[in-house]
């Protein structure tokens, strides 16, 4: 889950960026254009585009796709922006999809963005660099790439209008810069850090309207820069890229949150580091605490490889059923996923199991069969548990070994060994993967607590 919101953010960061790139032109030399370009984006006040981002990756078994679409609109005076879309997921043949949406403004003289999904929004204050960039130096660097980009024959046609083509390449530090903090940020969660960044080449297409001079397709295409990262762990990646279409110019109305929005948000902090008043229960090391001695259930294996988890005093096998579930001491929420909801052969369905109290677990209800089903009769195939759903004390969950939440770091990985892949973050905190035979359906997860080395989130999953 925590992969998705990045990958989330990466999206919506990486669109904002785009909606301000500058750029213009009147001769038609790779020179002129991307110079001239900028004069004429200078001088606009808005625009409405359509950002999306695709990767694809296999390991030879299975397969799995990552994707984004997102619609935005953006003011300059003031600076703002919306943007709503659909991340989706596609992994063994099982979809998901996730709709989002996000406001980006100005308040009290900072800036602040609005976040929903699950259908749930949050608030985070930002820094001026981090959401907006710096738009002149964007483009005049742009500029001074022109020598590396050739200009095509024939126009090509982007939103029924005739455009001058340039392809070319850019470095990681310039894509970085028009792609904005907040996204290289969220790269560095799969690994890619600054350093890294700076030394990949991304073939780059830019399309400008014959007409108006104005940015009209912004492509990069990632994946021979990305695949050499992914090697080492058997995966082969077969596409990725990023692809922002510029629609229209100067029709944008003022952009305002909704009052609704603004009211419901939960207060997802500062990442410019700003001290905010915030609920204790979310202050920063206050929920995650040091896990008390684990009364393990002798039939809790002591390998993550068991597929096994203790709730409350009752082992699992996954997977189970929901049966299994509830008589280990937890119920469906319902309201969120009705039990005759119906899962088509081989997706799943995300279901939440609450406690007495309210805590909660988070489980992949999944139809092994070959037939649809309702989620009610289908086996849940992991569970999921994070601190921040376990705050009322009425529910234990434990993993193989007696790893729980609260466990230290260095007991995680005496209990499980070096794992497959590690990516650590300073902001975010490390996360260590174990994989399965089959990667794609079957692992162990776990996520550290950056300010108090501790686990604050665990997930095993046996899906196949």
């Amino acid at each position: 889950m925590k992969k998705q919101r990045r990958l989330m953010a990466l999206g919506i960061t990486a669109v904002m960026a785009a909606g301000l790139l500058s750029g213009c032109g009147k001769k038609a030399t790779p020179e002129n254009l991307l110079r001239d370009m900028q004069k004429r984006a200078e001088k606009t006040e808005s625009a409405l585009l359509n950002f999306k981002m695709e990767m694809a990756m296999g390991d030879g078994t299975n397969d799995v796709s990552l994707g984004m679409d997102m619609n935005m609109e953006t003011t300059t005076e003031p600076e703002a922006s919306h943007g709503k879309g659909t991340v989706s997921i596609n992994m063994s043949g099982m979809d998901f999809s996730v709709e989002t949406e996000m406001y980006s403004v100005q308040e009290d003289g900072e800036y602040v963005t609005y976040t929903m999904t699950e259908d749930q929004w949050t608030r985070e204050v930002t820094d001026d660099g981090e959401m907006t960039g710096e738009v002149d130096s964007i483009a005049d660097n742009v500029e001074e790439y022109a020598d590396q980009f050739v200009l095509a024959e024939d126009l090509v046609t982007v939103n029924d209008k005739e455009c001058f083509e340039l392809t070319g390449e850019l470095d990681g530090d310039l894509f970085s810069e028009m792609m904005q903090t907040d996204m290289t940020d969220s790269l560095a969660g799969y690994g890619i850090d600054e350093e890294t960044l700076s030394d990949m080449v991304f073939p780059c297409t830019i399309d400008i309207y014959k007409d108006s001079i104005l940015p009209a397709r912004l492509y990069f295409d990632m994946t021979e820069s990305m695949a050499p990262m992914l090697e080492d762990s058997g995966v082969t990646i077969s596409q990725c890229y990023v692809d922002m279409t510029f629609m229209e110019y100067d029709t944008v109305e003022e952009i305002t949150v909704p009052e609704e929005v603004a009211a419901s948000a939960a207060d997802g902090g500062s990442a410019g580091g700003l001290d905010l008043p915030q609920d204790d229960s979310y202050d920063d090391g206050s929920v995650v605490t040091p896990a008390e001695p684990a009364e393990q259930n002798s039939d809790l294996g002591d390998s993550w490889e068991s597929y096994t988890v203790q709730i409350n005093d009752t082992v699992l096998t996954l997977p189970c059923t929901i049966a299994d579930l509830e008589a280990a001491g937890v119920k469906m929420d319902t309201e969120y996923t009705p039990s005759d909801y119906i899962v088509n052969a081989g997706e799943y369905e995300l279901a939440w199991f609450e406690s007495p109290a309210g805590d909660s677990i988070m489980v992949d209800m999944i139809n092994t069969g070959s037939e649809p089903k309702e989620v009610k009769d289908c086996l849940a195939g992991s569970v999921y548990a994070d601190a921040y759903s376990m705050t009322e004390g009425d529910l234990t969950v434990i993993f193989p070994g007696g790893i729980q939440i609260g466990t230290s770091e260095a007991d995680l990985l005496a209990a499980y060994g070096e794992a497959d892949d590690v990516y650590e973050d300073e902001e975010y905190g490390n996360s260590y993967y174990w994989y399965g035979d089959d990667m794609f359906v079957s692992g162990f997860n776990a996520s550290i607590d950056p300010e108090t080395g501790l686990i604050d989130s665990l997930n095993i999953e046996n899906e196949g």
